[in-house]
């Protein structure tokens, strides 16, 4: 029988910091605001607490970072 991983462990895992989108973003030298208006989020520390890992980007927000970077989501978001 299949075991399916229970909502717990798999935030655990999912949840990690965003050390690439990070990476990316100094590199391009965006600030926390400039990407917060990016992906439209109101405010600089709703994105802090999804690059830190404390909370999950939408689907639709890692699209606009990949395409702004011109990286893969794997890579931005699921390669640690």
């Amino acid at each position: 029988m299949i075991k399916l991983a229970d909502k717990k462990e798999l935030k655990e895992e999912l949840l990690q910091p965003k050390t690439h989108v990070r990476q990316e973003r100094l590199a391009h030298e965006y600030s926390t605001s400039e990407m917060a208006s990016l992906i439209g989020l109101k405010n600089r520390r709703q994105y802090e607490q999804k690059e830190k890992g404390k909370a999950p980007f939408h689907d639709y927000e890692m699209l606009i970072i990949a395409h702004k970077f011109k990286k893969s989501i794997m890579y931005l978001f699921y390669e640690y």
